[in-house]
């Protein structure tokens, strides 16, 4: 598949996203990838099959960091499948010594380096580092010729280095994790409450609403808001915080913006 040809068509859908799994499909043409493995291999290989994917178009498996809520199902799907399962150094290490994944083939894990773009599936992925308490934590940039996405998700900050990879897609895929407000009166316990919101934590909805005031530009196509707290945020607080940040940027900003479902797989979305 050639990657500057412009007849393939670009493709995303979320098959969960939130801090109880996390998964999600890029594809061009008949074939994909999916960035994190969440939730069970066999709900994911059930949500791609209702947006008209089979798993077998599935390439390989990138993972964005080592937490249980990125790699639950990770193992399983990549042995029954034989995927290959693709990370940095650090990510593998500790994918391989997680309880959940320890049983991964160890002949399918394919070490992977920040800003070293590489093909696959007629796409071009660069992997980039984000500040977050897993293992070799990345975002992902992926491109063909017409289009890009940006998928960052569980930071603490928004570093230059993902600004500058954010800026650069048209479509982005961006942690809108807490409410400053639900958080700081909610059940969490201080020290739970004081993780979220460091740098080694997760964006909150303020966090992006600045990142789109002063960053957004004509380029940005689209904009999906993905792992959203459960008990932290709700739908409509993150999703009309970004729409007040976009009001007075573009005219089209309540069509252009798209709060990810927690509990459920997304349409199939052409980019």
């Amino acid at each position: 598949m050639d990657l500057f040809s412009s007849l393939y068509p670009f493709v995303f859908c979320s098959l969960a996203s939130g801090s109880s799994g996390n998964s999600y499909y890029i594809g061009n043409g008949d074939e994909g990838l999916l960035i994190d493995a969440g939730i069970s291999s066999r709900r994911i290989v059930k949500s791609l099959a209702e947006n008209g994917i089979s798993i077998r178009q599935v390439k390989a498996i990138l993972a964005t960091h080592d937490h249980s809520d990125h790699i639950k199902g990770l193992a399983v799907l990549a042995n029954k499948y034989r995927l290959p399962v693709m990370a940095t150094p650090d990510c593998l290490k500790g994918v391989s010594q997680h309880p959940l994944t320890a049983e991964l083939d160890k002949d399918l894990m394919q070490e992977i380096r920040t800003r070293k773009a590489f093909r696959l599936s007629g796409l071009e992925i660069t992997a980039f580092s984000v500040p977050h308490d897993g293992m070799g934590s990345v975002g992902y940039h992926v491109r063909n010729s017409h289009a890009s996405l940006t998928l960052a998700t569980d930071l603490g900050v928004l570093t230059d280095e993902a600004v500058h990879f954010l800026k650069s897609a048209t479509t982005i895929v961006l942690e809108s994790n807490y409410d400053e407000d639900l958080l700081q009166n909610g059940s969490y316990p201080p020290y739970l409450k004081q993780r979220i919101r460091s740098h080694q934590g997760h964006l909150s909805n303020a966090d992006v609403a600045a990142f789109l005031q002063q960053h957004f530009h004509s380029g940005i196509q689209q904009i999906f808001l993905c792992h959203l707290s459960q008990h932290n945020n709700h739908p409509e607080l993150a999703r009309q915080s970004a729409i007040d940040a976009l009001n007075g940027c573009t005219p089209d900003a309540a069509k252009m913006l798209t709060v990810l479902p927690r509990g459920q797989r997304s349409p199939l979305f052409h980019l």
